[in-house]
């Protein structure tokens, strides 16, 4: 196996490559003076199996287009296999249409991946589980609440408990995972999201955090509105310390601003998103995965 990094995820690559000891392709990119995209590889691939690291985050379209021509150049080239490990899975909310004429994205991007000969997908907390369900290739989805929940285990934390800000089966199981790490509680708070407007109402509810640390364990942060009202209501029923892990921690906007304002302690995000608060690594759970599959 080799590892091909994308432009979005060139040192999540290069951390991969180490922890499985096997080699980094080397590649070249630019952009154009009009903003289009070139790819390159600059060794033989012909035979090889590959293992594509890039990531969807903002600006999604771009970063998909980057990925779609690598995979592109790596099928007409002749590679054995094709892997792919995108952390962030971009446009997969949806597993059906909820409303008359909506697009089906989730679908799209499962059929072009297929189509550019994709063999297999990884990815780390996907938005909605069932989008996988769309592909015929194998789809495997990580988590990297364990991986975030020791990030804050040396935090000296008072008496700690788990919170998730939904009450989503795949979010408690997140927060479950995570308190099992730290040997702690957890729980979970309930909200409800206008499918119109997008807007979400999370309800109060009483939750035994007097004194305690508090640690929320998210998927996907956007807008921070989720994230800072759970924050404020943690904050109001007595906690201590509230932190903020994130599986993929997009921050648009305000939402740092948000979260800091709610009396967060600290934000934590994974290197699924390159930004300052990719402070946890999602490579070890790829290679552990890796090994369980018996890819290696």
């Amino acid at each position: 196996m080799k590892i091909v990094g994308g432009p979005s995820s060139e040192e999540l690559a290069k951390k991969i490559s180490e922890l499985l000891n096997v080699p980094l392709v080397s590649t070249r990119t630019k952009r154009f003076p009009d903003g289009e995209f070139y790819f390159k590889f600059e060794e033989k691939i012909s035979g090889e199996d590959l293992l594509i690291v890039q990531s969807l985050y903002p600006p999604q379209d771009v970063h998909a287009l980057e990925l779609f021509l690598i995979l592109h150049t790596a099928r007409d080239l002749g590679a054995e296999s094709i892997s792919v490990f995108i952390p962030y899975l971009a446009y997969s909310r949806q597993d059906r249409r909820y409303l008359e004429g909506e697009c089906l994205s989730s679908g799209m991007i499962a059929e072009v991946l297929e189509k550019l000969g994709v063999n297999a997908l990884y990815t780390v907390d996907v938005h909605n589980r069932r989008v996988l369900e769309m592909y015929r290739i194998p789809a495997y989805n990580l988590t990297a609440s364990r991986e975030l929940a020791k990030y804050f285990a040396v935090k000296d934390l008072t008496n700690p408990i788990v919170i998730s800000p939904d009450d989503e089966k795949d979010a408690i199981e997140r927060a479950k995972n995570a308190a099992k790490t730290l040997n702690a509680d957890y729980d979970f708070l309930e909200k409800q999201r206008d499918r119109y407007t997008g807007e979400i109402v999370t309800y109060e509810k009483h939750i035994d955090v007097e004194g305690r640390d508090a640690v929320i364990i998210d998927d996907i942060i956007s807008t921070g509105k989720t994230a800072a009202n759970a924050v404020k209501i943690l904050k109001k029923h007595g906690a201590r310390r509230v932190f903020v892990g994130a599986s993929h921690a997009l921050l648009v906007g305000e939402a740092a601003r948000l979260l800091n304002e709610a009396g967060v302690e600290e934000i934590a995000g994974t290197d699924s998103v390159m930004n300052k608060y990719a402070k946890v690594s999602v490579a070890p759970i790829l290679v552990k995965k890796l090994k369980e599959t018996q890819i290696l």
